[in-house]
């Protein structure tokens, strides 16, 4: 039997069954992305500009080494990912249901974004791709990298893996 975590949601192909996180915490949390991709760039900083004070949010780029250390733990191929995909007491979300769960994050009037969830799901998913095929399209140039931005996770620390519901043993030890 694997230890591997299941992706929350629906299953998805090949990927690990589902399975919902214990509740909808807003400490810490990790959302991977195309950090190549001016408008996931711009929708990061968005979302960063608009989350609840009490939100410790972290980001990492999909090619990033975290992210290369996560899908070894996941069994997922982050890297050649084109999705988002949002790590939280110890669940994976990925597309539309990483999206609503991320609106859950956001403080005011834009938290009522996470009533997406109520949309049926092969609605959302196909939303979610419609944009995400067209994302380069809709994406301004000259979108600032985030890569030295304070929240952008640098290594995956045990005690960090202990904070998202993750085994504290993928992360990076020394």
């Amino acid at each position: 039997m694997s230890s591997v975590p299941p992706i929350t949601g629906e299953s998805m192909g090949n990927e690990p069954g589902a399975r919902e996180p214990v509740g909808e915490g807003f400490g810490d949390g990790l959302l991977l992305f195309d950090a190549d991709c001016p408008f996931c760039r711009r929708s990061v900083r968005w979302l960063l500009a608009h989350e609840r004070r009490d939100s410790q949010l972290r980001i990492v780029g999909l090619k990033s080494a975290v992210s290369r250390r996560l899908g070894e733990h996941f069994q997922i191929d982050f890297p050649s990912s084109d999705s988002i995909w949002y790590v939280a007491e110890g669940g994976l979300s990925r597309n539309s249901d990483a999206a609503w769960r991320l609106a859950t994050r956001m403080a005011g009037p834009w938290r009522h974004i996470s009533a997406l969830r109520q949309v049926p799901r092969p609605l959302r998913e196909r939303t979610y791709r419609f944009i995400g095929d067209h994302r380069h399209r809709l994406a301004f140039a000259g979108a600032e990298r985030l890569e030295g931005h304070e929240r952008w996770l640098e290594s995956l620390t045990p005690d960090f893996c202990r904070r998202c519901g993750l085994p504290p043993e993928i992360g990076d030890q020394g």
